[in-house]
């Protein structure tokens, strides 16, 4: 970690050995942001000294963390084995190395380090949050539902200063709903319902991600018109999550042509 020259960290990707995801924002790295990046695992943009640039998925996270803090992706499962070795009851090490696992598509490992995680912290929102996400991942959506509920129902003690941990959550439980592969397990109703949950929770989710969350609620529920409608609201956000926005122009030009299709056949 320390000691690796500059170019090493570029293009890397890194996964942060403390906290949950925070960084600096200021240019001299002086104030933490009070907000949360969620993912322990980020790509490095660039580099200015000791520091690196991450990016996280959002786009609305990134920011300034220090080289003495963060591991690259590529050493980190040896590195976290290594410390688990050392202290079986490490419940951050089983986190840390289930990101990295996640990370590099080892699902099986990734899923029974989350889970030993939790064995050993039970009470921690952060944990059924993260294991929550991996299983969408793996779209084993009924699992997922049932750890972002957990989370729900813990995080008003646990969640981090400055972020809205619940807020997140009920965005999260609107995805799967709205999106699960399984048709039999979406549910528009509780899809809508969870994301208005989030936006009354916390105003920054009637963003853009917001808008295309409920799009995708929408859609699963058959009103494609209010789905297209939402999806041209985000794109409309200036500066919104760049790293999506093709994926979000390809998802109204789906939308579109699917209302266009319905449109043709007529009543």
């Amino acid at each position: 970690m320390v000691g690796q020259t500059e170019s090493s960290w570029a293009g890397q990707r890194i996964v942060m050995l403390q906290g949950m995801g925070e960084v600096h924002h200021s240019e001299d790295g002086s104030r933490v942001s009070s907000a949360v990046g969620i993912n322990l695992v980020s790509p490095v943009a660039r580099v200015d000294g000791s520091r690196l640039w991450i990016v996280s998925t959002s786009g609305s996270d990134s920011g300034w963390v220090d080289s003495t803090s963060v591991i690259r992706l590529s050493q980190a499962v040896p590195y976290f084995s290594t410390m688990i070795q050392g202290a079986p009851d490490d419940w951050d090490a089983y986190l840390r190395r289930a990101e990295a696992e996640h990370a590099l598509n080892q699902r099986d490992a990734a899923t029974q380090d989350y889970s030993a995680a939790i064995r050993l912290h039970p009470l921690e929102a952060f944990l059924y949050l993260r294991r929550g996400r991996h299983y969408n991942t793996l779209h084993a959506c009924d699992q997922a539902v049932s750890d972002f509920d957990k989370a729900i129902s813990l995080a008003p003690t646990s969640a981090p200063q400055g972020y809205n941990l619940v807020a997140e959550l009920y965005s999260l439980e609107s995805s799967v709903y709205s999106g699960c592969p399984d048709s039999t397990r979406r549910d528009p109703r509780k899809a809508i319902e969870a994301i208005q949950h989030a936006i009354a929770l916390d105003s920054s989710r009637g963003g853009a991600r917001g808008f295309v969350i409920l799009a995708g609620a929408y859609a699963s529920s058959g009103d494609l018109a209010e789905a297209v409608r939402l999806m041209r609201q985000a794109l409309a956000v200036p500066g919104a999550a760049p790293s999506y926005r093709e994926d979000w122009q390809r998802q109204l030009e789906e939308y579109q042509r699917t209302l266009a299709k319905q449109g043709a056949k007529g009543p």
